[in-house]
């Protein structure tokens, strides 16, 4: 994906928390893995077998993979895969960018041979893992059925929602209704991390995007999951079906690389720094009583900028986590016109911002506000405290 301005930075996120967990898709294209043109349904049940694959060295491979194929143990039949994350990723960057924002990215499942499918993702370096399901035949045939009836072309395609409805959360409702409900049963506590904390684990390569993820993408990933809405991610779903069903995962071929990390630092302490770096220059002014308005339109830039970001996606998008963000009370497009105002009207201006940043503290601390706002809450304090008071006699100014 490339494009620039300011929309590729909240589209980075965007695509990096939305789109990463469907890791291998980008290089699917294209039939590297092999075509399947017909599958007729075999003259036995199927052995289902879900197939994990690990995390790869690319941002979109970071939360891995998840194919459930169709093993007949027939003579001359090779075992047929199906892959729900497929989109088309050579559209025009413009394009992608406005259409996973606005929510409505097309993916569709595709039909692949098993071996193809395990020479790619070996060629990837990825782990992949295999758990043969111990179904009854009838309950094999429910989910052969539903496979099939979703590669017709009238089926074939969805709305892409990485939380809701992505190519890992497919498998589980298809395992779930072909079995009669065993993987719902039991998954309606709370799971122990949120959305946004299982997120950071996949971009642990990449702080800066967890910094800028903390006010760009909203509190529908800081709240309470349930264990059934954990299974968007391909690990979880892997480890559940060993709890339901009894089988456990057997590695079929372990990653030879060095392990990609799952933790590091935030960048939120680099946040914070490069905020208050734009705070340095109207300290100045307050000291010496000189170019406030050069400082002020300084100051202005990163602001309006962010919130330009901020609230635009909460108006175009249907995605949640950018629709309702708390940010949207921090950064507000509307500062571009604190440099234009007389010094009087900004102080004014300026001191209803630092009010809001006050209220979003309030409700931040008694629990009401639940996003991890703190860099941006004390750069608000910083700016527009600055700017809302002046010194009657400021010290540096010359005399």
């Amino acid at each position: 994906m490339r494009s620039t301005g300011a929309v590729v930075v909240a589209a980075a996120v965007v695509t990096a928390i939305s789109v990463a967990g469907d890791a291998g898709v980008v290089h699917a294209q294209g039939g590297r893995m092999g075509e399947v043109t017909h599958v007729p349904p075999g003259e036995t049940a199927p052995v289902i077998e879900l197939f994990t694959f690990g995390r790869g060295e690319l941002i979109f491979e970071k939360f891995g993979h998840t194919a459930l194929c169709l093993n007949y143990n027939e003579a001359g039949r090779e075992t047929v895969c199906f892959n729900y994350g497929v989109t088309d990723f050579t559209a025009a960057p413009g394009d992608l960018i406005w259409t996973f924002i606005r929510g409505q990215q097309q993916f569709w499942v595709e039909p692949v041979p098993l071996g193809g499918m395990v020479h790619f993702y070996r060629s990837e370096d990825r782990t992949i893992w295999r758990q043969a399901l111990p179904l009854p035949p009838g309950q094999a045939r429910a989910i052969e059925h539903k496979l099939l009836v979703d590669i017709l072309p009238a089926n074939r395609n969805y709305i892409y929602d990485h939380f809701a409805d992505n190519c890992t959360t497919r498998l589980r409702d298809i395992i779930d209704v072909g079995t009669g409900g065993r993987m719902r049963v039991d998954t309606g506590g709370r799971y122990p991390l949120t959305f946004r904390q299982m997120g950071r684990r996949g971009l642990a390569e990449f702080p800066p995007m967890i910094a800028f993820g903390d006010f760009s993408v909203g509190r529908a990933l800081d709240e309470d999951i349930t264990l059934w809405q954990a299974m968007f991610h391909p690990y979880v779903l892997r480890d559940h079906v060993e709890r339901v069903f009894g089988v456990a995962s057997e590695t079929i071929y372990e990653r030879r690389g060095p392990p990609i990390p799952e933790g590091g630092p935030t960048n939120r302490g680099w946040s914070l720094l490069i905020g208050l770096a734009f705070a340095l220059p109207l300290l100045v002014t307050k000291l010496s009583g000189r170019f406030e308005r050069t400082t002020v339109a300084i100051a202005t830039v990163p602001l309006t900028l962010v919130g330009l970001i901020i609230w635009t996606a909460a108006i175009i998008s249907t995605i949640p986590g950018l629709r309702w963000n708390e940010a949207v009370f921090l950064y507000v497009p509307f500062d571009i016109v604190m440099p234009f105002l007389a010094s009087a009207r900004r102080r004014q201006y300026a001191r209803v911002r630092l009010g809001m940043v006050v209220v979003v503290s309030f409700l931040c601390a008694i629990g009401l506000f639940i996003q991890p706002l703190w860099v941006p809450i004390v750069i608000g304090y910083a700016l527009f405290g600055l700017i809302a008071f002046e010194l009657p006699n400021p010290p540096l100014r010359r005399r």
